[in-house]
């Protein structure tokens, strides 16, 4: 850990290379914009991983925290979705970046305070390109959000479009006042139905923390990463989950399917200012009798959890965007952000044409949503 060290602005800037030493009341209050993967308890439990160092820079005005960022070295990648070497090819990027923002979870910024937003933002990519290693191009912000992605683009960052994001605001309602409230009856009409299969599908239904079934859920949710091509094992998947649990598990839920005793569906999941964010799934799919248990599990059961403890959105993250449209969901973008050390490194490429998602999905891919960062005020 380094001393503080004055800055211009009269702001204090420190190195640590864990959030041990600040609360997560200080921290979570700095990074809600950015949402629940930019959290202490999130960022705290990615620290636990092997295969990648961190160090945060903080910012403090007087005593009170004000901003930070993490900054990572990755050793090696063993998760596709966070490689680097394509998106930087897409960018048309050459050389050494490093992982700024987050190393984990499917959405990236920078906390800072909203009174010292351009002072803390200056100050810590001030000390980001300061710290970087003499070959090192730049930082990669993966999974940016609209608000930090416009902010680095008027640094002089690169930004490209990366995938979607989906969430399904239900305002608090249950489930059959936020059915009602859909804007078409064949939608209202599917749900209806679909649940009350579930319901009518004789599981055992639960709801636990992640630490009381870990052990059960790990081999579930290996069991969805192999229907879909991942090599995962459950023992990687036990211990990522392990690393979670010691970290969040008084933030998590754990919906749950038995039959007879024995645990065939479940939903990780985890409540953060407000939101309940849907992190993983798996099954016993030889045990299943064909009653929508993805949906009950994932979005159903959930939704009225979330009208019993006052949460007001699910998040459900990236991809199989049809399913979760059609379901209510709305639809915000994530971009790729390439911030370099010397302008003259600044990728250049031409950014992709994202009308089609308003064509394909409608109102859930609202325009003021889906401006460029560079156009956005």
């Amino acid at each position: 850990m380094s001393a503080m060290d004055n800055t211009p602005a009269g702001l204090q800037l420190e190195t640590v290379t864990t959030l041990e030493k600040v609360t997560a009341e200080e921290w979570d209050a700095l990074a809600e914009p950015e949402g629940f993967y930019m959290s202490h308890g999130w960022l705290r439990s990615v620290e636990r991983e092997s295969g990648a160092s961190v160090t945060y820079l903080l910012v403090y005005a007087g005593d009170r925290l004000v901003g930070g960022l993490p900054l990572y070295e990755v050793e090696r990648e063993h998760n596709k979705f966070y490689a680097l070497r394509p998106r930087l090819e897409l960018m048309g990027a050459g050389g050494d970046w490093g992982v700024a923002g987050s190393h984990r979870g499917y959405s990236c910024g920078i906390p800072r305070a909203a009174e010292h937003e351009e002072a803390v933002l200056d100050l810590l990519l001030a000390a980001r390109r300061e710290l970087s290693p003499p070959a090192r191009a730049g930082s990669l912000f993966l999974f940016a959000t609209n608000r930090t992605a416009a902010a680095l683009h008027r640094r002089g960052a690169a930004v490209d479009f990366d995938c979607g994001d989906a969430s399904l605001y239900t305002g608090g309602k249950s489930f059959p006042e936020y059915c009602a409230r859909l804007d078409s009856r064949h939608r209202r009409s599917r749900l209806q139905r679909e649940y009350a299969r579930f319901l009518a599908a004789g599981y055992e239904l639960g709801r636990q923390r992640l630490s009381e079934c870990l052990d059960e859920v790990a081999p579930l949710l290996a069991n969805l990463q192999a229907k879909y091509g991942h090599s995962t094992s459950a023992e990687e998947i036990h211990h990522e989950f392990a690393d979670q649990a010691t970290c969040l598990d008084d933030r998590s839920v754990v919906f749950t399917a038995r039959c007879g005793g024995r645990l065939i569906g479940a939903a990780v999941m985890y409540e953060w200012r407000g939101t309940l964010y849907a992190r993983a799934a798996g099954f016993d799919y030889g045990a299943l009798r064909d009653a929508y248990e993805y949906y009950g599990l994932c979005y159903y059961l959930p939704i009225d959890y979330m009208s019993e403890h006052g949460l007001t959105a699910l998040h459900l993250g990236i991809g199989a965007y049809g399913a979760k449209v059609k379901r209510g969901a709305r639809l915000v973008p994530l971009w790729t952000v390439a911030l370099p050390d010397d302008p003259a490194d600044t990728p250049r490429f031409t950014p992709p044409d994202l009308t089609h998602w308003q064509m394909d999905h409608g109102p859930a891919a609202a325009a003021e949503d889906w401006r460029h960062p560079w156009t956005a005020r």
